[in-house]
């Protein structure tokens, strides 16, 4: 494969993509000076829409000034694939209750909590939220594999294959990616002929999609530390004039009405001298007094949920009935789509899709076929078939890792080169049942992807480094946006939280 159709990292000050001076210029190939000027007009350009104290944790110092070169090929695959993957997933989850022979609910078992509730939003008034028209935001990970083409024995390409699909949080790499890609024009990115992967006033406007402007917005966040809901407080404030109420689950009220079917209203405990100070009070908050507690309510009309799942299982069946109602990060997306299991089930449902429901062509089962990592469900046949082959070559592990079917950040995975033969048997064990473990972690099963590594300049003090890459793309109500950050560091897990770098695109 040859530089020009290869991802590579790119320096913007000295590189072109115009007709008549394509030239591409790694980092290292420019001097000190050079780099040292891209770094600081970079963190110049993050701080102008999002000023230093808006960047938790100082997020965007870990952000490299030094873009991945793509091709209209791989944006035009990204694309491709996440067309097939939508429509396959859209058609499973409007199945999940429906499609007694498809058993779905045996095959990927949820809490029964979690079961009541998705059955209730099923069986409810679901005409008005079709999953279709109302997924949310997703951002899901995908891992680059070299494979073999058909243009010579040399001859290959880069194969994205998605990991795993990040659901559970509405605005989680969308703000930071939109405001590297605005920097991106600081740097001249459009002058040398570059285009961004991804556009800043599509991804922040896609945000402002999920929800109604004219009604106030509560946020609903728990102990995750996040970063771009935070940076969206501001964000919202420049853009509707008001700033979003964030607010916590022991905020939370149901009010006694008779004005709702349910006979409840949702509210949350506000301090209004303070939010009148802090500009969260909106033209048409609707607030009350509990006379028995002294507390002044403020009804909730639409809520972005920043919650673990075991923040929302701490909360009662009626509150969540509530929640799901006026939730844009729609609870199927959250308690399904984010569950790595579920590419399990895209897996085996293949076949289906394209012969018996009619959803996809035989040309989207095959990029879904290469573009989705294979894998395994805890109790199913293929398990079974996985654990024998475990048994009968113990090296046959290496080639896997097992994954936490609800975590994230890379968190938790095990890498089957990294265990003993017991180890790794003792946790298969516990995956015999398809039911989650109780108390515990539950895992699928994962087929390690062989990644190529990536000559990359992330920090002036580390120097030149070889890396794995791991990349996402956004999408919002299964539109797709464009590609988000790129995450790399030294070891095998690339994550922000592991000290890993990040970088934007162009292409």
């Amino acid at each position: 494969m040859t530089v020009k159709n290869r991802i590579c990292q790119i320096s913007l000050a000295l590189s072109s993509n115009n007709p008549e001076n394509d030239n591409i210029v790694f980092p290292a190939q420019a001097d000190k000076a050079t780099r040292q000027q891209e770094r600081e007009v970079n963190i110049k350009s993050l701080e102008a829409p999002c000023p230093r104290l808006g960047w938790p944790h100082d997020a965007h110092l870990q952000s490299c000034p030094h873009p991945m070169r793509m091709n209209v090929q791989h944006t035009d695959e990204l694309r491709e694939l996440h067309e097939a993957l939508v429509l396959a997933i859209d058609n499973i989850i409007e199945r999940w209750w429906k499609d007694e022979e498809a058993g779905f609910s045996k095959r990927m078992p949820l809490e029964a909590h979690e079961e009541l509730l998705l059955r209730w939003i099923d069986g409810g008034d679901t005409a008005s939220r079709p999953f279709d028209q109302h997924q949310g935001s997703w951002r899901p990970d995908f891992l680059i594999e070299e494979v073999p083409t058909t243009d010579g024995p040399e001859s290959s390409k880069e194969q994205f294959r998605i990991c795993e699909i990040n659901a559970r949080f509405a605005f989680n790499g969308f703000l930071i990616t939109a405001y590297g890609q605005q920097g991106l024009l600081y740097l001249g990115a459009e002058r040398k002929g570059f285009k961004g992967a991804a556009e800043r006033d599509e991804i922040i406007d896609g945000l402002f999609t999920l929800f109604d402007p004219d009604l106030p917005l509560h946020l609903l966040k728990g102990r995750e530390g996040g970063h771009d809901i935070l940076m969206f407080l501001e964000c919202a404030e420049r853009r509707i004039g008001v700033v979003p109420k964030l607010i916590s689950p022991q905020d939370l009220r149901l009010v006694s009405t008779p004005d709702s079917k349910t006979g409840y209203k949702l509210c949350c405990v506000i301090d209004i001298d303070q939010a009148l100070s802090a500009n969260t009070m909106h033209p048409k908050s609707s607030t009350l007094t509990d006379h028995a507690t002294g507390e002044v309510l403020e009804e909730i009309y639409q809520v972005g949920l920043e919650l673990h799942q075991q923040e929302l299982q701490a909360l009662s069946p009626e509150m969540l009935q509530h929640l799901s109602s006026r939730c844009f990060n729609d609870l199927r997306s959250v308690f399904l789509v984010h569950d790595k299991r579920l590419l399990g089930i895209v897996h085996q449902e293949l076949d289906s899709l394209v012969h018996r429901h009619q959803v996809l062509t035989e040309r989207q089962v095959e990029v879904l076929r290469r573009g989705i990592v294979h894998t395994i469900l805890p109790g199913s046949p293929e398990l079974k078939a996985f654990v024998r082959q475990c048994q009968e070559s113990p090296s046959f592990k290496d080639n896997y890792i097992l994954k936490p079917v609800r975590g994230g950040k890379g968190e938790g995975i095990i890498f089957g080169d990294e265990v003993s033969t017991g180890e790794w048997n003792e946790k298969l064990k516990a995956l015999e049942s398809a039911v989650l473990v109780p108390n515990g972690t539950t895992y699928v099963v994962q087929r390690q992807v062989q990644q190529p590594l990536y000559e990359v300049l992330l920090k002036e003090e580390e120097g030149v480094q070889r890396n794995r890459l791991v990349g996402t793309y956004m999408s919002i109500h299964g539109k797709y946006i464009g590609v988000g950050c790129w995450r790399s560091g030294p070891g095998r897990v690339c994550a922000i939280s592991h000290e890993g770098a990040w970088m934007v695109s162009v292409v």
